[in-house]
């Protein structure tokens, strides 16, 4: 993705919505979805899918009286844009660095342990 921006929280609960929708969606569907997890209004979602269209995270249908908006940059892109980000934020670009911090953090269970070392085994051996 160019220009990979983080996205605030507001902004990115209305992008995980649209990601997770099957179809483009209105304004009012936003909301709809959204009701669970926020109580927002119609205008506070517009100012949030304007935002989106400026930084060119959504695309804009408006030849019908209600706009339609689905997402110009799949979840896929973004998530890796945020684990790029992160990386080098928290580790100096280094995953060996961070797979320490994780493992020092005893946050592991043996099958994770486990099924890592098969994915690193897998990955040595030239898979995916």
């Amino acid at each position: 993705m160019k220009n990979w921006e983080r996205l605030p929280e507001a902004e990115l609960d209305v992008m995980l919505t649209l990601w997770h929708a099957e179809e483009a969606l209105t304004v009012g569907e936003i909301v709809r979805r959204l009701s669970g997890i926020r109580t927002w209004k119609s205008a506070t979602v517009h100012v949030l899918l304007e935002r989106l269209e400026k930084k060119n995270f959504v695309q804009v249908d408006k030849s019908g009286y209600a706009h339609l908006y689905a997402p110009a940059v799949t979840e896929e892109e973004y998530r890796s844009g945020e684990q790029h980000s992160f990386l080098h934020r928290f580790f100096g670009g280094s995953a060996k660095k961070m797979i320490v911090s994780m493992l020092d953090a005893d946050g592991l269970s043996e099958d994770d342990i486990e099924e890592l070392t098969a994915l690193l085994r897998d990955k040595k051996s030239g898979g995916k």
